[in-house]
């Protein structure tokens, strides 16, 4: 893991540059429409000149800049957070976390099999777990397994409810590598707003971590750095 400060990131992220490699680790996975939607305003955005960044904007840049040795994500669907830190660091090992619940949001949830040719149509040549149930139950499972495990990047967007995102962002607070990084999804989403959660683990957990937020691009991405 290289070191990759907080300020630093928050310069790099509103890069164009950065915003139009998460459009081309696009077009090199499979897309609904609700992801062919998004990735075209995330170009149009760029190109009228406006700043943009969000979670898949954030995972990227952080991949590129702390090159993390692992990942934990909680929630995968199609793997296209997934797919912006394995196209970016390959050699990543990557624990995925998801219930599969189809259909989600409305949305196809296909499972497994499809994630992983999608991370290896991006290039993914490090380690792939998928762990299959409520993230409430599988995390701990997890961790009771692994009692020394560290990651260098963490990604909380699975359950949406109130109680459920709390329960992730908590189980998963400790494995954080000194220096690492948590991300947390859907801080303005206008049907789970999940900013009371956010700024309650900024609340209980600000002596551990430093923090950078959007709220105003896509749903809201909150961005947390562990102190080392």
């Amino acid at each position: 893991m290289t070191p990759y400060r907080l300020d630093q990131f928050s310069r790099d992220v509103v890069n164009p540059q950065n915003a139009l490699s998460v459009v081309s680790i696009c077009r090199r996975i499979e897309m609904d429409s609700a992801l062919i939607g998004w990735s075209s305003n995330i170009e149009a955005r760029i190109q009228a000149g406006e700043v943009y960044w969000d979670l898949a904007c954030a995972l990227r840049q952080i991949a590129e800049g702390l090159r993390p040795r692992n990942y934990l994500e909680i929630g995968v669907r199609l793997g296209n957070s997934t797919s912006m830190v394995a196209a970016t660091a390959p050699n990543v090992s990557i624990a995925a976390f998801d219930l599969w619940m189809s259909p989600y949001a409305g949305l196809d949830n296909p499972g497994p099999d499809f994630v992983r040719r999608q991370l290896t149509g991006v290039g993914h040549r490090g380690e792939l777990t998928f762990h299959d149930g409520d993230s409430r139950e599988t995390i701990p499972h997890f961790l009771a397994d692994h009692p020394a495990a560290e990651f260098d990047l963490v990604c909380v967007d699975g359950d949406h409810s109130d109680e459920g995102a709390w329960t992730d962002v908590t189980n998963v607070v400790g494995i954080v590598t000194p220096g690492g990084y948590l991300l947390f999804d859907d801080l303005t989403h206008p049907f789970h707003t999940l900013l009371p959660i956010w700024r309650r683990f900024q609340e209980e957990f600000g002596s551990q971590f430093e923090f950078v937020e959007n709220l105003k691009d896509s749903h809201g991405t909150g961005v947390a750095r562990r102190k080392e």
